[in-house]
């Protein structure tokens, strides 16, 4: 199990890196431009896809104390309504958080002992109903909740005329 949500780690940390290089060179124009989509732009699915890393962190942290990388990550105290109001005129701060957001999901994966991975896991929804679940089931949600958010912006990506491949796996792992 541990190997398989390593390697899921790593991916999302070496999908990220490629997804953002090619978003750091859009200009705010393409970045905004409504597609249709839940997220309607490219910029709103990044800041989506960030915010769910950051409450990922925050429903697993208390449940694992003792993993050293979670528990010195500053995200666990991140604003949710700081990422709300990042404008576009921002993304240099968001595209950061982002890498070091992956580099610590990386060390907090990688840090799991084999019992972590039965830890039953309580939060609330965004619904505000309580749910539990084993930890290995919720980090393969979250990483499945990414690949796929970054599959809609390459759609967007496409809509745009924005080349972009992105996203193969086997190379990235």
């Amino acid at each position: 199990m541990k190997e398989v949500l390593e390697a899921l780690a790593k991916y999302k940390q070496s999908v990220d890196e490629s997804l953002l290089g090619i978003v750091e060179k859009l200009g705010e124009d393409k970045l905004t431009a409504p597609m249709g989509t839940f997220f309607p732009t490219v910029y709103d699915q990044l800041k989506h896809i960030f915010g769910a890393d950051v409450n990922y962190f925050k429903r697993i942290g208390p449940a694992l104390p003792n993993n050293a990388a979670l528990a010195k990550s500053r995200f666990l105290a991140y604003d949710a309504a700081a990422l709300k109001a990042l404008s576009v005129s921002q993304r240099a701060q968001l595209f950061a958080d982002m890498r070091e957001i992956d580099l610590e999901a990386y060390a907090f994966v990688s840090g799991l002992r084999a019992e972590d991975f039965s830890a039953r896991v309580t939060y609330k929804n965004y619904q505000g109903q309580t749910e539990t679940h084993e930890l290995w089931k919720l980090l393969l949600h979250w990483f499945n909740h990414g690949v796929h958010h970054r599959g809609t912006i390459s759609g967007q990506l496409d809509g745009l005329g924005v080349e972009n491949d992105y996203s193969g796996l086997l190379q990235r792992i």
